[in-house]
């Protein structure tokens, strides 16, 4: 899963935290959920503000980014570990990231032991040091992927391109009917 740090306001200053558990679930409007524990300190402002922020760290921030993870906001202000700047919502981002996205809470879904918040993206940030062809490329972001599969949670980075997406499968078609 990648990872991200997710931003908000918690008590009028920046706060964030590491979360592994995101994906896209809908492309227009593009919408994201966030899988967060109900006693991380950040939803308290998530809930509040109503906006949040992705911001993927590369993987030479991993050591910063897993003390984030293991650090709560209601002991340490983690907001001076970096550069921050605010978009349209006024959801703190991480200029270190190497990608960025602001997004408006669409709804808040309580689970036994986690929320998944869904938000719409608001905008997105991409430096052009991590483009290529106008669009954002994976293997000069380098981003940063969780496994929980082992015994020891790790992290791990992208390894080479196998191919396209829809294009493989089309292929073995080809294949499949000769």
């Amino acid at each position: 899963m990648p990872t991200v740090i997710i931003g908000t306001i918690v008590v009028e200053k920046p706060n964030f935290m590491l979360c592994t558990w995101v994906s896209r679930v809908n492309r227009n409007p593009p919408t994201w959920m966030a899988s967060i524990n109900t006693k991380h300190y950040t939803m308290n402002g998530i809930r509040e503000k109503r906006f949040f922020s992705m911001n993927l760290p590369s993987a030479n921030l991993i050591q910063l980014a897993d003390y984030i993870g293991i650090t709560s906001g209601r002991e340490v202000d983690k907001s001076s570990l970096f550069d921050i700047f605010y978009g349209e919502t006024g959801a703190p981002m991480i200029v270190e990231s190497i990608l960025n996205m602001e997004l408006q809470v669409k709804e808040i879904i309580e689970l036994p032991d986690h929320f998944i918040v869904l938000g719409d993206a608001v905008t997105s940030y991409v430096d052009e040091e991590n483009m290529s062809d106008n669009r954002p490329d994976m293997k000069k972001m380098n981003p940063v992927i969780y496994t929980g599969a082992q015994k020891q949670p790790t992290y791990w980075t992208l390894g080479e391109k196998l191919g396209n997406a829809f294009q493989l499968g089309k292929e073995f078609k080809k294949l499949k009917s000769c």
